[in-house]
């Protein structure tokens, strides 16, 4: 006679990690929102044979995004197979060849569009008041690289099966948003893609990769600005040695001098004189347990350990500045830094869900809307804590009364660091 007991108390067998069930994605309230936004995309250049919507295929991305169950296409496509989830955001089920195949058919810039609107509507943070009343929108700049598999030949990077995209984005410091962004290979030109995106009216700051007379003069004829950090053995005319203030002193500067940048044989192609400010970075402590060794040059000689002291050199047209707001708003390029890291960490942008440049740029676009609606959510930031809590939130395990009690903490402590 069989013991029915070992079937009682003989565990469950586990669901392998890919094998989604209805009850991982509930709670899709949120993410309606986006329904509204996409709909300027029915309708433009739908998959032929299944009938897949560009907006549908969108809001699939922003599903993936927000929810750390999804983790592969394959696991969105197999979301879409839930009538919980088609009935929530008015999705039709999606086929894995159709999700392929589509993105080739999309145009990306009818994402970037959309981004690109909800930017001029994004709400503005707290930053340092001496960067409110600069007269341009502070405007950092820069290109992080997207890892691409080595069948992705499109992608050249290093060597022969080395492979990654670029991302530059233009990011306004005071709304904490992305303003413009592109996507290509990663061996592409940084200037090249800034100096096609040129705004006027931003204070666009930027770092090495950047340095270029020409971009410096392109930028000064968009009329904008920008602040740069150089390198420390340019070669320049001094017209006028500034006066350093008490403030200037207080923020390290070293020198403020107005010159004539360039060498005799290229210093044609900057016409206006800039300035040439030196800030000494004194050490730090370094944080962490290993100290790695960081690669900033070629030249074994120039390489220096993290938390070492370091001068940097800084360019500018703006002769109007103190030389400290200057180093000021360089220091603020640093939240660029912070938001790629948000893209890649939090938003699993590390991950492509296609090979070729069209869905990549989708998915890019898609994460950079997502990043937006999050705020709007919170009112705070795109940010770790901040996504945790809207993630559980659209999962169902917090309830509404828990949200607001929860986003009302994460502000206070935002207002706090700020």
């Amino acid at each position: 006679m069989n013991d029915t007991r070992d079937n009682i108390l003989a565990p469950e067998e586990p669901v392998p990690p890919s094998e989604l069930v209805e009850g991982d994605v509930t709670g899709l309230r949120l993410l309606r929102r986006a329904r509204k936004l996409l709909r300027c995309l029915r309708g433009c250049a739908d998959h032929p044979n299944r009938k897949l919507h560009f907006d549908d295929y969108v809001l699939g991305l922003l599903l993936y995004f927000f929810n750390p169950v999804l983790t592969s296409l394959r696991g969105l496509q197999r979301a879409t197979e839930f009538s919980m989830v088609r009935k929530a955001l008015g999705l039709k089920r999606m086929s894995l060849g159709s999700m392929s195949e589509s993105v080739r058919l999309f145009d990306p810039e009818l994402v970037g569009d959309v981004f690109r609107e909800m930017s001029k509507d994004a709400p503005a943070y707290r930053v340092d008041p001496r960067l409110n009343d600069l007269g341009q929108a502070v405007t950092a700049v820069d290109g992080t690289v997207l890892p691409a598999l080595p069948r992705m030949t499109w992608a050249v990077w290093l060597g022969d099966r080395k492979r990654g995209a670029k991302a530059h984005v233009h990011f306004d410091v005071r709304r904490s948003a992305p303003t413009e962004a592109q996507v290509t290979d990663a061996n592409a030109s940084e200037i090249a893609s800034l100096r096609e995106h040129l705004e006027p009216g931003r204070l666009y700051v930027m770092d090495r990769g950047y340095r270029s007379l020409e971009l410096l003069q392109d930028i000064v004829d968009a009329d904008s600005s920008a602040v740069i950090r150089w390198r420390a053995n340019a070669r320049y005319e001094v017209i006028e040695e500034r006066e350093l203030t008490d403030m200037d002193r207080a923020a390290n500067v070293v020198s403020d001098r107005v010159v004539r940048l360039g060498g005799k044989r290229i210093r044609h192609k900057l016409r206006v004189p800039v300035r040439l400010v030196e800030i000494f970075v004194p050490a730090r402590k370094h944080r962490g347990l290993g100290r790695p060794r960081k690669r900033v040059s070629a030249d074994k000689r120039k390489r220096r350990m993290p938390g070492e002291p370091y001068t940097l050199y800084l360019v500018t047209d703006r002769l109007d500045l103190p030389a400290e707001i200057v180093g000021l708003i360089y220091q603020s390029r640093w939240m660029i830094e912070l938001y790629f890291r948000t893209l890649k960490s939090v938003f699993n942008l590390r991950h492509l869900l296609s090979d070729s440049i069209e869905g990549v740029t989708i998915q890019f676009y898609a994460s950079l809307i997502a990043t937006m609606l999050l705020s709007e959510y919170t009112g705070v930031k795109a940010n770790k804590r901040a996504y945790e809590l809207v993630a559980l939130y659209l999962q169902g395990w917090v309830t509404d009364e828990e949200f607001a009690d929860h986003v009302a903490r994460i502000r206070r402590a935002a207002s706090k660091k700020s």
